[in-house]
């Protein structure tokens, strides 16, 4: 039985705005959601880091490429990761009630610079009462996400342009079964 979706894709590809679709429905049946997703954060037409946004619609900084950073600081390529930021908004989300969906988007590089995030990760995996709606790099380079990849509860969809939007459904269908 498939008790959670994996999303993966290219970035850009959509996965972000498939779940935000997907809570949506959710919410139609009656179906709490919590949890996040990240956004690009723009100057004009250049990226200049990452957001996390909460359901809930609090909003603080994932990554930036404008930080100076130590070198203590973790680093994506060019953008220094904030992890107390991140996990201000981003722990409180497995405190999420029985019977909800926990939405992770995504279960990344950035986010598991965060050693605690990745034992909350683990937590809310191996609970009974709670779905897990959750977004992972296509690239096979972390092995904790590759371990996620292989379970055997997962549904893990890989979204592309063609397919993007006839998933919703199946999406829905598939965390609403009993």
């Amino acid at each position: 039985l498939n008790k959670h979706v994996l999303l993966t894709g290219a970035p850009g590809v959509g996965k972000t705005t498939l779940i935000k679709k997907v809570c949506s429905k959710l919410k139609e049946n009656d179906k709490h959601c919590e949890g996040f997703f990240t956004e690009e954060v723009r100057t004009g037409r250049e990226r200049i880091g990452f957001d996390i946004v909460t359901l809930s619609e609090q909003r603080g900084n994932l990554a930036r490429a404008s930080i100076p950073s130590s070198r203590t600081t973790p680093k994506v390529g060019k953008y220094s990761v904030d992890v107390e930021s991140f996990e201000a908004l981003a722990l409180p989300c497995f405190n999420c009630c029985a019977a909800s969906i926990l939405v992770l988007d995504e279960i990344g590089k950035m986010e598991l610079f965060s050693k605690t995030f990745l034992e909350e990760v683990k937590k809310a995996f191996s609970r009974t009462d709670i779905r897990i709606l959750a977004t992972i790099p296509v690239s096979k380079q972390l092995s904790f996400v590759n371990e996620l990849r292989d379970r055997k509860d997962c549904l893990l969809i890989e979204v592309s342009r063609e397919n993007r939007n006839n998933l919703e459904k199946r999406i829905v269908d598939c965390l609403l079964e009993k």
